[in-house]
């Protein structure tokens, strides 16, 4: 039987969050049955006097801190890694998630693998990021044919396991929500949208306007190529050849026999780009089922080494 402690653990990524993480740790440690959770907070190398806010909490929570800053992602991989729960809980330190909103979080798990929650609309989001903020949105509704409610609010909870499957290939920046979001969607997981309240940030933000955005027309590009390279490449195909096909078509009713050489580029355009998304559609499953086998042998790994630590 599992204890308590083993059923749920509290990740909390901090790069200079000294402003903000203690405020956030006292909400979830009064919680009711707060208790019988763990709580990880994992320090990114901060300089701001986060370390000195934690140390307040010793023997309460979980602290490890990065020697170099490694980014958002690498702070939740770094906390997966780290525990041995059943489940894991992410919410960031900087205030605007209310941790009054984790018992919903929590009851939502036990009836599904994975939680994700879903902030006022905009709520959090300069308006200068609303353009990226559109297009990756637009872009994952796409990839997962369906409308998404929040595509990257950093509050969510799942299985352990399956954030071990997919570790590999999440990203070490922000894009970890989107990535991991994805993932669940593209998967047999089941999963559910909860409504939170969102609070002001405390502190500054770490997000950099021109770099992130460009960030995120890559990483609309990257979870294309990732989850479903052949719709990337495919309904440009379809059309190329198409367009090809129906040309040379219009050229052979108006009784010219020749072949046109726009319609043949066309046409072979369009084929070539067919079998590179066949190509990238191979390579993307290869990757996911690597992950998944990492995911294994890690697993193993960790068993046996608790197995020789009780002998």
């Amino acid at each position: 039987m599992k204890h308590c402690s083993d059923t749920l653990t509290i990740i909390l990524p901090a790069f200079n969050e000294a402003a903000g993480v203690g405020a956030v740790l006292d909400g979830i440690l009064q919680l009711p049955g707060a208790e019988a959770w763990t709580v990880l907070v994992i320090d990114d190398a901060s300089t701001d006097g986060t370390a000195d806010v934690l140390a307040r909490y010793a023997g309460r929570i979980r602290t490890i801190r990065h020697p170099a800053t490694r980014g958002y992602g690498a702070s939740l991989k770094t906390g997966i890694m780290a525990t041995r729960s059943e489940n894991v809980l992410f919410i960031d330190a900087d205030g605007q998630h209310d941790p009054g909103d984790i018992p919903a979080v929590v009851e939502a798990l036990e009836s599904r693998e994975c939680v994700f929650t879903v902030r006022p609309r905009n709520a959090g989001i300069p308006m200068v990021r609303w353009p990226g903020k559109w297009l990756l949105h637009r872009m994952c509704n796409f990839l997962a044919n369906r409308k998404i409610p929040d595509i990257n609010s950093g509050f969510r909870a799942g299985r352990r396991s399956i954030y071990m499957m997919m570790l590999e290939l999440l990203p070490d920046g922000f894009s970890f929500s989107t990535t991991s979001l994805m993932y669940v969607m593209r998967s047999r997981f089941s999963f559910i949208f909860l409504p939170i309240r969102c609070h002001p940030r405390t502190g500054t933000s770490q997000v950099r306007i021109i770099y992130d955005g460009v960030k995120t027309v890559l990483l609309a590009l990257r979870l294309m190529m990732l989850f479903d390279p052949m719709r990337a490449f495919g309904y440009p195909a379809i059309g190329l050849f198409a367009v090809g096909a129906l040309y040379q078509m219009y050229v052979f009713v108006t009784f010219r026999v020749t072949i046109v050489g726009g319609a043949l580029l066309a046409m072979l355009t369009g084929v070539l780009l067919f079998f590179f998304g066949l190509l990238g559609d191979q390579i993307a499953s290869l990757r996911k089922e690597i992950s998944s086998f990492n995911c294994l042998l890690w697993e193993d790994r960790e068993s046996r080494g608790d197995r020789d630590h009780v002998g």
